[in-house]
């Protein structure tokens, strides 16, 4: 989800102003993508490499998450949705944690759709932490055993989409992107639209996806 500093900037308002109107589009557009057939979508809200951002715009994108998560939470239950941020959560505050957990707990058991949130998450983070979980829990190190670790498990992307003009993952699911289709929007994320998403979504389905087959 990437434009929203530089969106706000373009209208003479603050970085933040642009990090709450992106935050306040993310449950709406998940809810166009499960319109058009998606049954997990993950929003990547800050990488491992924003975290070395100023602590003002850390805490406070912190705090949009925390926000969101309240005011959704009901629809979340109510959709059969479930919720889970993935990342390296050590930095946030308790409350913080306490409310992003008790969201995971109460929606643990719905299958129907999955919302991911990536919150200082970066790929190579993922790696290590797979690694280091099957070490812990006794596990040879192998293709299953880290696909299983993931913080996604086995759930990996068949759509990666970046919006902001940027053609790079930036650290994004890099196990996980290895036959993932990609696409690159010059739209900032605050500007995207539902049109938008079925242009995106249509075309994906005029994709053949081979997965290093001749077909």
């Amino acid at each position: 989800m990437d434009g929203n500093g530089r969106w706000a900037e373009s209208l003479g308002q603050s970085r933040q102003y642009g990090h709450q109107v992106g935050s306040s589009r993310v449950y709406e557009i998940f809810k166009v993508c499960t319109e058009l057939g998606c049954k997990t979508a993950t929003f990547f809200a800050m990488s491992s490499e924003n975290m070395n951002r100023n602590e003002t715009e850390i805490s406070f994108i912190s705090q949009l998450l925390k926000s969101s998560i309240n005011e959704h939470f009901s629809d979340l239950v109510n959709n059969k949705i479930k919720f889970k941020v993935i990342g390296d959560l050590s930095s946030l505050p308790n409350k913080i944690l306490e409310i992003i957990q008790h969201a995971e707990n109460e929606t643990k058991k719905f299958s129907r759709y999955n919302l991911n949130i990536a919150y200082n998450y970066g790929g190579h983070w993922d790696i290590i932490n797979a690694a280091n979980l099957a070490v812990l829990n006794h596990k040879q190190i192998n293709y299953e055993t880290l696909c299983k670790y993931l913080s996604t498990s086995v759930n990996y992307p068949d759509l990666i989409v970046r919006t902001g003009g940027y053609k790079r993952l930036s650290n994004f699911m890099l196990w996980q992107a290895a036959y993932s289709e990609f696409q690159f929007l010059d739209i900032l994320w605050p500007d995207i639209s539902k049109n938008d998403i079925e242009c995106i979504f249509d075309n994906y389905e005029n994709t053949q996806r081979k997965f290093g087959l001749v077909k």
